[in-house]
């Protein structure tokens, strides 16, 4: 299956037919997609019980199936450095972990730059990555070391919300170029073979490590829904660990044995809740079965973090699917309530977005897009949604 590094969403409205979306996503194998269209009509998201899990499972596999570019390079100093083998172009799964690509970037980078003795002096439990900079780019402040618990998504975050994107009245780019020539960069990152600063770094690079503050995260999405974990420690052990199995594998069917059995789906308030399963059910002696789908719109807060540029502390507080007068809650709505002078209420005329972007899985977020269906659809693998503020340039 050809893997995207661009998404190609439609918009969706009341009028559109589910058989539209299933034969998009049979035509998924083979269609190849270059560009990501988000267009605006999300707020109409009411759907019926059988396009609602369909269409649900298309956004998922698109952000699945998207990827980063990875240009991994041995820090100046480090053995090999300097040489013609000593730097490594990659493309990597968006949901992946570093510690997941060791193994690749050992085999293809290391091993090559490094004569035997070196590579005999180098342990792996060593090894750490930080972003690099570029020479007369335009940044504020890198993010340094990699964190090995961060999903490569969060990452590559960091890295494209401390570019500025083009000013709104510059009239020879818009929002969308902006972001297209931005993301066209592959991430830099340098690889040191020693001295990992643990103080920076806080868990190790082993995958057993990874997984375990991966599980965490779920357990700790599923508390801001519901307030409780019950929907995650009610899992059986095989599910649970199919959702990291499927991580390492690159596989979103056993990934989704787990994500959907706790992730809610964009049910408008009032529709009917879904009775077909995602999944066929497990036929393993002690099942728990499939799990009846709750709706994004009624959970009691969404798991969402807002990631500013310059290092600046992680914005998280509670943030409910719907408004106090009971229609759901849009993501200018959002920004306009925690970052009030980032997008200030009084400019009606204007782009909404004329001092920054909101950033989602490597897109730009329209402002009328309802935060309960980004949570449901274009979350992260570990249930949360991350959104990054890209200021413009002045």
């Amino acid at each position: 299956m050809t893997r995207v590094s661009r998404l190609d969403l439609l918009p969706l409205n009341n009028n559109l037919f589910s058989r539209e979306l299933e034969e998009r996503e049979r035509r998924l194998g083979q269609a190849h997609l270059d560009t990501f269209s988000f267009r605006s009509s999300l707020a109409a998201f009411a759907m019926s019980t059988h396009s609602a899990q369909s269409s649900t499972n298309l956004f998922r596999r698109l952000a699945w199936q998207s990827s980063i570019h990875l240009f991994i390079r041995l820090a100046d100093g480090e053995p090999g450095a300097g040489s013609g083998s000593d730097r490594y172009y990659m493309q990597a799964p968006r949901h992946s972990y570093l510690p997941l690509l060791l193994p690749e970037i050992r085999e293809n980078l290391v091993e090559l730059a490094l004569d035997d003795q070196q590579l005999a002096d180098t342990d792996e439990k060593d090894w750490w990555f930080e972003e690099e900079v570029e020479e007369g780019s335009s940044v504020f402040v890198s993010q340094g070391p990699c964190r090995w618990h961060w999903p490569l998504d969060l990452i590559e975050l960091y890295s494209f919300i401390s570019r500025s994107a083009a000013s709104s009245s510059d009239p020879t780019a818009s929002s969308s170029t902006s972001a297209s020539s931005s993301k066209s960069r592959p991430l830099r990152l340098l690889l040191h073979l020693s001295n990992p600063p643990a103080d920076k770094l806080l868990l190790n690079n082993t995958v057993e490590a990874c997984k375990t503050q991966y599980i965490n995260q779920v357990k700790e999405a599923d508390f801001v829904r519901w307030r409780n974990t019950t929907k995650v420690t009610n899992l059986r052990r095989a599910d649970l660990e199919a959702g990291w199995d499927g991580i390492v594998q690159d596989d979103y069917d056993l990934y989704m044995r787990m994500a959907s059995r706790i992730l809610p789906l964009p049910i408008a308030a009032g529709a009917p809740s879904p009775s077909i399963p995602s999944r066929p059910p497990s036929t393993d002696p002690g099942s728990s079965g499939p799990s009846k789908p709750e709706s994004a719109y009624t959970t009691r807060a969404l798991p969402v973090k807002l990631y500013l540029p310059d290092n600046a502390p992680v914005i998280q507080e509670v943030v409910p699917p719907m408004t106090a007068d009971g229609m759901p809650l849009s993501i200018l709505a959002l920004l306009r309530q925690h970052l009030p002078l980032l997008f200030p209420a009084l400019n009606e005329k204007g782009s909404p977005y004329d001092l920054a972007i909101p950033v989602a899985q490597g897109i730009e977020i329209p402002p009328e897009a309802e935060v309960a269906w980004l949570s449901a659809c274009m979350c992260g693998v570990d249930g949360w949604l991350r959104i990054g503020i890209q200021l413009r340039a002045a």
